[in-house]
């Protein structure tokens, strides 16, 4: 099971991939966190700096529901992207 998440928020790419060996958090091609080994969920965190110059957390949630892989991505406390909206568009 290999997946990957591709956003832009703003000016930045954030990147996450999830395999059966780990879980990775990219932030404009620089790596920010990784979970090795498998998990049928985890959180990754990372930081970005805003157009203000000031950092902003990034956290993400993966997670396996009916064989499938689901994505939260929250920067801050706001949630930015998700894949159950996805499925249910």
């Amino acid at each position: 099971m290999n997946d990957i998440w591709k956003i832009r928020y703003k000016l930045h790419n954030i990147r996450v991939e999830k395999n059966l060996r780990s879980q990775k958090l990219y932030v404009d091609g620089v790596l920010q966190d990784e979970q090795i080994g498998f998990a049928l969920s985890s959180r990754l965190f990372g930081k970005l700096k805003n157009e203000d110059g000031e950092t902003e957390d990034i956290k993400v949630s993966i997670g396996i529901k009916c064989l499938e892989a689901q994505c939260l991505i929250f920067i801050g406390e706001k949630l930015i992207y998700s894949t159950k909206v996805q499925w249910e568009g």
